[in-house]
């Protein structure tokens, strides 16, 4: 059985096309929001124009994170439901992201450290 000319053109195309390169993925960083009013960890380096995810989970209570400076939207972290934000750094510098929600006693102190190097 011949195909019409269009149709074979067609699987041709289809037959030697090149495949599209694997998207990157995306490094993760798991980062913990504790009952005592902490991040774990609480210090992370990031490069300047390389996404990363940051994955939010609570371990105990409600907390927030938000920062202008690094591109994250306000987030709300809640326990038993993970957060995922994608942040790609647009300066160098060292960050501070405090706790956005009050959360207990150590919510003044309770700051996760973002480190941007060039």
């Amino acid at each position: 059985m011949r195909l019409p000319a269009i149709m074979l053109a067609g699987f041709a195309l289809a037959a030697f096309a090149v495949p599209v390169a694997a998207a990157k993925a995306v490094p993760v960083i798991n980062i913990t929001a504790t009952a005592e009013q902490k991040f774990s960890p609480d210090h992370l380096v990031l490069h300047v124009g390389k996404p990363q995810v940051l994955r939010f989970t609570s371990a105990g209570g409600v907390h927030g994170v938000v920062s202008k400076d690094l591109g994250i939207p306000s987030t709300t972290i809640t326990p038993g439901t993970p957060v995922s934000v994608t942040v790609t750094p647009q300066k160098a510098g060292t960050f501070k992201v405090p706790c956005a929600i009050v959360c207990g006693p150590g919510h003044a102190d309770m700051a996760l450290t973002v480190e941007v190097k060039p």
